[in-house]
């Protein structure tokens, strides 16, 4: 056995009694704790109480989505370089925890929030004010979202180029916004299936405003009509649109 496999395997047992040893995980070296880190976050066991422990200002990565975590633990980020975190199905964090977040961590570029039903528009609004990086931004399901949410990505995030809104309550004025804000040139990426109140104004804008757009998906949005499908006719193909998803009712 070598000394890596064996590293891991010591890691590996540390991480399910890690709560056993809470006064000591601070103390290791930040290479452990990277270690640590994934393997907990795989194993689900990240949670309010060890987050503090584990985690080093250094660190560029956090999925959290399998982990019983609530605002407490985003609180307790102190990790300025952190660019990327998923947070998918956190039910229980809210916009307090994301402002937290975004105050701490300015370097975000990616933010998975999809499923986090209790974030409101004041969480995105921290994120699009204070951390200018953003380039990936889920919102799926997030259903207490306005247009305030996409009007603040809009106006703030030039190099935002995926954003997903499926399954919210924005209506065409969040959309047009977001399209014709500072990363229209850059936004390649919109999906926005299953949004009720969104009609052929918000698909129109995109594509009017959007050059550089390759994946929209609108599917399952009733009020929008054959207009849309007919307006895209001649955006596909080769150098233009290259995967496109719609409802026709």
């Amino acid at each position: 056995m070598s000394v890596y496999s064996l590293l891991d395997l010591c890691l590996d047992c540390f991480a399910k009694y890690a709560d056993n040893y809470h006064s000591d995980i601070e103390a290791l070296p930040v290479c452990i704790k990277d270690k640590l880190v994934r393997i907990m976050t795989r194993q689900g066991t990240v949670t309010d109480f060890n987050i503090r422990q584990l985690l080093h200002p250094g660190i560029h990565t956090l999925d959290l989505q399998i982990c019983r975590v609530s605002d407490s633990s985003l609180l307790q980020i102190r990790c300025p370089g952190l660019r990327r975190i998923l947070l998918r199905g956190c039910r229980e964090i809210t916009s307090a925890g994301v402002g937290a977040l975004a105050q701490s961590c300015p370097s975000l570029q990616v933010v998975d929030l999809g499923g986090c039903v209790g974030l409101t528009d004041e969480g995105v609004l921290a994120l699009a004010h204070r951390c200018p990086l953003l380039e990936v931004v889920s919102l799926r399901g997030c259903s207490a979202l306005s247009d305030a949410a996409l009007l603040a990505l809009g106006r703030n995030c030039r190099l935002l180029h995926s954003v997903y809104f499926s399954e919210t309550r924005v209506t065409d004025e969040g959309v047009v916004g977001l399209a014709t804000g500072v990363c229209s040139g850059s936004l390649k990426e919109l999906q926005m299936a299953r949004c009720q109140f969104l009609t052929d104004v918000a698909v129109m804008a995109v594509l009017t405003h959007c050059p550089s757009i390759r994946i929209f998906n609108f599917h399952g949005c009733p009020l929008i009509s054959d207009q849309s499908r007919g307006a895209l006719q001649n955006l596909v193909g080769p150098g233009k649109i290259q995967q496109v998803s719609w409802t026709v009712y």
